[in-house]
């Protein structure tokens, strides 16, 4: 828990580590920054501390031009919080309060209205509609710096319902209207391009390799630091095709991102995809520093900080492959993916709609359990019975699925991790982890990990992959 003088200490510090954690209201000027502000440091007095940037919307500060924590600031770390709180967020992020009330969250993540906003105000300073409004606001500010967008579309891009909400609700955290921001930028033009900060410890190669190794042809490539997906087109768009590519550049403190014209999905869709993909809300800090604090696990997490948990662009498509994935390697369930791909989704990968009415047996790519276990996988995503996106509840989620058969708890372990974005799933039953365990002080290490074992999966698939990278090149060196 960050106190006052905690907070104190790192604004005098300008603290990167605190970036993001906490913001600073400036009683003098009206406006909030961030921990590392470049501006000059107003007196102690003249400050208050806020555990999120909507708290410090909420008291009435609005955002510094300077350090820009409004679109500068690294995500909140989603996995600091509670586990109702993480789900409400994620619910959020997703655009649950741009229509409905928040009696029907609290519903959703199982609690009454009062309790919702009590945990709310305890871990964020703020009430979740308030939280709504920053997500909005922020992403409408990223898109206005890009004058090929009409303000019609930023308001529909940023999940507002109409314009004039989009200018209400902005002129309240700006004390300025959009078009009086946007005349203050500078000009872009062509792709909407978009930074999203990369918190620290982010271990950049891992999460680029994981990406590249799973990467289909036409539908996803990972070259260098450059991972790109290609995406839908509106119907009827000004373009010879009727696809693109975003682009997103893992640079050392930010994920930069260019969003194709006339893309069919609004942009804040997108850039939940890919802070999905990235991992970016996870607060590595604390993460690490849980970890290292078991000796056994340390030496790891010293090789390697910053591991994330790579999430899913499209929560069915990765539990297919999940599906796919059993019991043979990633670059064998990969070429497996790809037939799907090109036999039976010309060129796209399959919904759930067309496979659940495709016999994939047919294929003669895989056992016959495995391809009844896609299918019926497929027909309950198509009927809506179970959904796979990071909203929903993992435990419900993984005993929904273990109830089809042939997905068995590693699978859905796995889905858990990746698609409902779990944190403490720990993959027990996987190979790797089994034999990496082997030399463990006792069975139940595990239990020193909670509530980040999906982070320690992560760093004991680490650890061995270092073992045999280190075996073939002695192997090399003696031959």
């Amino acid at each position: 828990m960050l106190t006052d003088e905690i907070c104190e200490r790192a604004r005098q510090a300008r603290d990167l580590r605190f970036d993001g954690r906490f913001f600073i209201g400036v009683l003098t000027t009206g406006i909030y920054c961030r921990p590392v502000c470049p501006g000059r440091m107003p007196k102690a007095q003249n400050v208050r501390f806020f555990p999120s940037g909507a708290a410090a919307q909420s008291a009435g500060f609005r955002p510094c031009k300077r350090c820009r924590p409004d679109t500068e600031s690294p995500p909140p770390g989603i996995t600091r919080y509670t586990h109702p709180v993480q789900r409400a967020l994620r619910l959020i992020d997703a655009g649950f309060l741009n229509d409905r009330s928040t009696a029907a969250l609290a519903a959703v993540v199982g609690l009454g209205v009062r309790q919702l906003n009590r945990l709310f105000q305890q871990e964020l300073g703020c009430t979740p509609l308030a939280v709504a409004r920053s997500v909005r606001v922020q992403l409408a500010r990223r898109l206005i710096d890009n004058p090929g967008i009409r303000m019609s579309e930023v308001a529909e891009h940023a999940g507002f319902g109409s314009i004039r909400r989009f200018n209400d609700e902005f002129r309240a955290v700006y004390q300025a209207s959009p078009g009086e921001i946007r005349r203050e930028g500078g000009i872009k033009h062509g792709a909407v391009e978009l930074r999203l900060p990369v918190p620290a410890p982010y271990h950049h190669e891992a999460v680029l390799e994981f990406l590249r190794a799973r990467s289909l042809n036409g539908i996803e490539e990972t070259r260098g630091a450059v991972y790109r997906r290609c995406v839908p087109l509106r119907s009827g768009a000004s373009l010879e095709t009727d696809s693109a590519w975003v682009e997103a550049e893992l640079k050392t403190d930010a994920l930069v991102v260019s969003v194709p014209d006339q893309v069919a999905e609004p942009v804040h869709g997108i850039v939940r995809r890919l802070r999905r993909i990235f991992d970016l809300d996870a607060d590595g800090a604390t993460i690490d520093g849980q970890l290292r604090e078991d000796p056994w696990l340390r030496p790891d997490v010293d090789a390697s900080p910053g591991l994330r948990v790579p999430g899913a662009w499209d929560g069915f498509e990765t539990s297919v492959r999940a599906i796919l994935g059993q019991q043979v390697s990633v670059a064998r369930a990969r070429d497996i993916a790809q037939v799907l791909v090109d036999r039976i989704g010309a060129g796209r990968f399959p919904t759930a709609e067309v496979l659940a009415g495709a016999n994939i047996s047919n294929l003669g790519m895989m056992p016959a359990a495995r391809c009844h276990a896609v299918t019926a996988l497929a027909r309950v995503v198509a009927s809506g019975t179970v959904r796979l996106d990071e909203c929903e509840d993992a435990e419900e989620l993984q005993h929904s699925l273990t109830s089809i058969k042939g997905i068995g708890p590693w699978t859905a372990g796995y889905i858990a991790m990746r698609i409902a974005r779990d944190p403490d799933t720990f993959l027990d039953s996987d190979w790797v982890i089994r034999k990496a365990l082997e030399d463990a002080p006792s069975c139940s290490q595990s239990d020193k990990w909670r509530p980040w074992r999906a982070y320690a999966v992560m760093v004991l698939w680490s650890r061995v992959a270092r073992q045999r990278e280190a075996i073939l090149l002695e192997r090399r060196k003696a031959g």
